[in-house]
């Protein structure tokens, strides 16, 4: 009798916390299902559909179409976004490895140093912006006027620069968060491997490249997965420069546009097509950078 008491009270403790749990998971299924599977096969329905709600291959063949001819809004955002990807893994991603070493190494003013990558990374982007448009149309013009330039160009309105500058911006700015990464994977690094590299002979770039880097492969492997996954969403702050003009168009800026006009169903199209080409590119990197390095475990 107690025993059948004392099980019926078990069984009704397990369905209390199955409930509890079910509760909880409710929550993030429903927005799973509703702003994200909803969300994108209603997207991917509109890409083949045209402004009056027939269905259609036109978005695709427009899209093309415009890829194709030189200086088009298509072919120009095609462009300045793969320029931003671009100078994000070949600029950015091995000064922010080569930054954060430093600041491992904790060479001399290293912790001026942190604060001044970290900086930008806490700070609003509307703030950051203004303050660097202020720099450019301010100091940057005095300077320029100092070294004997008379008419100096205006950087963030002349096609020539405009978008240059905005990707000055994009790697003065974008250093913080691939830095705390960095800097939380070298903290790991056991003592004793790096004293017996000191041991051997191991100097300053040798550790870098022989120790410091192979035992921090799978942080520095999925930063950079992850940011090939973006290469067609690269972008800076177009909207707070520029808002497109003077050749600065973004693929993401030109989506975002594109939706403020209500024109979703070539947005969608160019959405998908950018998708099914960025998929097998970052399937790509994936299998190579499982093949360059190893998993470390200390």
């Amino acid at each position: 009798m107690l025993h059948a008491v004392a099980k019926s009270g078990l069984n009704r403790r397990k369905l209390n916390s199955y409930g509890f749990v079910a509760s909880l998971l409710v929550v993030a299924v429903v927005n799973f299902v509703i702003f994200w599977i909803v969300v994108n096969i209603s997207s991917i329905m509109l890409a083949f559909k045209d402004a009056n709600g027939n269905w259609s291959l036109n978005n695709f063949s427009l899209f093309f179409r415009e890829l194709g001819t030189a200086g088009s809004v298509m072919a120009q955002a095609t462009k300045n976004t793969l320029i931003f990807f671009g100078s994000s893994i070949l600029i950015q991603f091995p000064l922010s490895l080569l930054f954060s070493y430093f600041l491992y190494k904790k060479v001399f003013l290293y912790k001026f140093y942190r604060v001044i990558f970290f900086l930008p990374s806490i700070i609003s982007a509307v703030v950051l912006t203004s303050l660097y448009r202020y720099l450019l149309m301010g100091p940057v013009v005095e300077f320029l006027q100092m070294c004997g330039m008379e008419e100096p160009p205006a950087l963030l309105a002349d096609s020539r620069y405009a978008l240059w500058s905005i990707v000055f911006y994009g790697l003065w700015t974008g250093f913080g968060v691939n830095m705390i990464l960095f800097n939380g994977a070298m903290a790991r690094i056991p003592q004793e491997i790096v004293e017996y590299g000191h041991l051997e002979g191991v100097g300053f770039f040798r550790e870098l490249f022989q120790i410091v880097i192979p035992l921090i492969w799978p942080t520095l492997s999925t930063v950079l997965l992850l940011a090939c996954v973006s290469i067609f969403t690269a972008s800076g702050p177009i909207l707070l420069f520029t808002e497109g003009e003077f050749n600065t168009y973004t693929i993401s800026y030109w989506i975002y546009e594109q939706t403020v006009t209500a024109s979703y169903e070539y947005a969608s199209a160019v959405g998908l097509v950018f998708t099914l080409f960025g998929l097998p590119i970052v399937l790509f990197v994936r299998w190579l950078l499982d093949h360059i390095g190893t998993d470390v475990e200390y």
